[in-house]
């Protein structure tokens, strides 16, 4: 039994946020009763809504201290007492209800609105998965992928292949796979190959991905992958289209002040094809809006590294497609539809099923074609992924010891800190303030960055960037009272919230630069077209300076070189995704600061985010009820 006056002061501690009391507070005011069980589920529910998660498993805290190791704790219901109590509140119904809070079968707690996000994409993805191959041109198809793919001297078909013709076939896939393992290379092949087929003169295509940063990104990384393509000019000039690439808020249309975008169920995108890239950053919400407005005859290929971070807001959908199916497992169908048109056999992959919610539509390309240095930097990305935390200190100290691509250096003391990042700062940001112009200081900016695991404390991005404009000052880089005041060409600027009216959006980075009379009061953005769009630094929305950004904020991004800042203490967000993340940044080289204790604790903590989506696409838990309409 939950006594009250614990529960208040449990809520009143720092253990809940503002708007977690808030909530807590409505639940209780609606459910007449006011039984600390669901006050105290709702105010769990709304912190792990926070924290990324789009549900609470009960399981997780049923009959356990809450917070653990706290004198201000409660302990929480056993589950099926927990269950009995919320199911009797006029708040609280099984799937189906439209109420409040929705608790499924496996003892998942919803907010109403995200348990229908979640039921959404998974019945708009079975929906696809349902549907019958695509009619193949086998002749023209067996051409194409001859010339795009040819064979190696192994002489079985390579990931990059099986993944273009999968694509081909079907009007769902996910190509997965870490960095160096060509998805972008396979993607502008695969493109290529659907607008040769019979019939595709009218094909509409587009490639989006979640921010703008991840469509420059994808954009250099396209116009790299087509210098060595085979196809005809035609071909060719339709994958280099200046509207062929991006963000998916501008694909789906922001409507102002409003969360719902110009194209929804009624008002289907104009799109046959559509890649996504960066998938792992869309959110249960995005994608559950995005697959709304697809035409159900549309294709819709996901790209995406799985074991990256899942994104900022709620869900974590590509990691859970890629739970829920079988990778690189094929159906006899769709091998006997490969050998036809690709020629090859496909090998029986050790443990690969026949049949499966998700068969056939996922391809996890594995081979990495990174050489030299940079093949060393992603075998410890592999084994930090792996969670293997001895294998990877001990890469660690290999790549440092050699001066490999990879040196981890001891963690500095905060006194000692400025000291020890005077020389990288001087010479990555030195030429970012001196550049010639503002496409040049993004370009030099675009070159390095310091990444930090957490935004507060000492090893946190706002002290960081504190300590670097300090010391941009103190080496003569920039005045240190034009520092002072705020404005100075080169200050790297990085967006935090959503204007749709000036088409920015929380991740995109410009440089402040001088207007003609030289004040620097405009900030550049560099535009989905290569060009640059000047907004004045008043008009902006909530914004930060960004020569440090944290891990979750740099994703989407790549840099030649990064230094990489863990924390001194234990934290939540110090996960094997977050390591992976960060490491997997750099094009070249990486210089990881970092006490051991706390990089193989990060290693050796998954830290999964809670989703009944893997469940829903297997049929794992009954369904019940429909979503309503988005």
């Amino acid at each position: 039994m939950i006594r009250p006056a614990a529960l208040t002061d449990l809520l009143a501690s720092d253990a809940f946020s503002p708007l977690d009391r808030h909530f807590a507070d409505l639940i209780r005011r609606l459910s007449g009763s006011g039984d600390p069980a669901v006050t105290l589920a709702a105010a769990l529910v709304s912190r792990r809504l926070a924290e990324g998660h789009p549900c609470l498993s009960l399981d997780e805290v049923a009959g356990q201290p809450f917070p653990q190791n706290s004198a201000a704790s409660v302990v929480c219901p056993p589950r099926e007492e927990w269950e009995t109590l919320l199911l009797a509140s006029p708040v609280v119904g099984r799937p189906g209800k439209t109420l409040p809070l929705i608790l499924d079968a496996a003892g998942r707690l919803y907010l109403h609105r995200f348990w229908s996000y979640e039921r959404a994409v998974a019945d708009q993805i079975r929906s696809r998965v349902r549907q019958a191959p695509l009619a193949l041109d086998a002749n023209s198809l067996r051409v194409s992928l001859s010339r795009h793919f040819p064979a190696d001297a192994s002489g079985e078909p390579s990931g990059q292949k099986i993944a273009a013709f999968l694509a081909t076939r079907q009007r769902f896939c996910v190509i997965t796979g870490g960095p160096g393992t060509g998805k972008t290379w396979t993607v502008a092949r695969l493109l290529a190959l659907l607008l040769e087929q019979p019939g595709a003169a009218g094909l509409r295509v587009r490639l989006a991905a979640p921010t703008g940063k991840a469509v420059a990104r994808l954009q250099e990384s396209l116009a790299h992958a087509l210098t060595g393509l085979e196809c005809s000019d035609v071909v060719k000039a339709r994958l280099q289209a200046k509207d062929l690439t991006t963000t998916l808020h501008r694909l789906l249309g922001t409507i102002p002040n409003s969360v719902k975008f110009r194209h929804d169920a009624d008002h289907p995108l104009p799109v046959d094809v559509l890649v996504v890239d960066e998938a792992s950053m869309v959110s249960l919400p995005l994608m559950a809006r995005l697959l709304a407005a697809l035409k159900p005859d549309a294709r819709l290929i996901l790209v995406g590294d799985k074991d990256q971070l899942p994104p900022v807001d709620p869900g974590s959908v590509l990691g859970d497609l890629c739970q829920a199916a079988t990778i690189n497992g094929f159906s006899e169908g769709f091998r006997a539809d490969f050998q036809r048109c690709g020629g090859e056999a496909l090998p029986t992959p050790a443990g690969a099923g026949t049949s499966g919610a998700l068969m056939d539509c996922v391809v996890q390309l594995r081979t990495n074609f990174r050489s030299g240095e940079t093949a060393g930097l992603s075998a410890i990305g592999t084994a930090v992924n792996a969670g293997d935390a001895a294998r990877t200190c001990e890469l660690l100290r290999e790549s440092s010891a050699t001066g490999a691509a990879v040196a981890w250096q001891s963690l500095p003391s905060p006194g000692q800190l400025k000291d020890a990042l005077r020389v990288a700062i001087t010479s990555h940001y030195g030429p970012v303030l001196q550049a010639a112009s503002a496409a040049d200081a993004l370009s030099a900016l675009g070159r390095f960055r310091i990444l930090c695991a957490v935004r507060e404390g000492p090893y946190g991005t706002i002290t960081i960037n504190r300590l670097v404009e300090q010391i941009l000052g103190e080496e003569g880089l920039a005045s240190p009272d034009v520092i002072q005041s705020g404005s100075y060409a080169g200050k790297p600027i990085m967006v935090t919230a959503n204007h749709y009216v000036l088409k920015l959006f929380n991740g995109d980075t410009g440089v402040m630069w001088p207007t003609p009379d030289g004040r620097p009061s405009l900030v550049h953005f560099p535009e989905e077209t290569g060009a640059l769009r000047a907004i004045a630094r008043e008009r902006l929305p909530e914004h930060e300076t960004a020569y440090a950004l944290t891990i979750h904020k740099s994703q989407g991004s790549e840099f030649d070189g990064l230094l990489l800042l863990l924390p001194d203490t234990a934290s939540p967000v110090l996960t094997r995704a977050l390591i992976y993340t960060g490491l997997t940044r750099a094009r070249k080289s990486v210089r990881l600061l970092a006490s051991e204790a706390i990089l193989r604790a990060a290693i050796q903590s998954p830290a999964p985010r809670g989703s009944g989506l893997s469940d829903a696409l297997t049929g794992a838990v009954p369904r019940i009820g429909n979503p309503e309409t988005l």
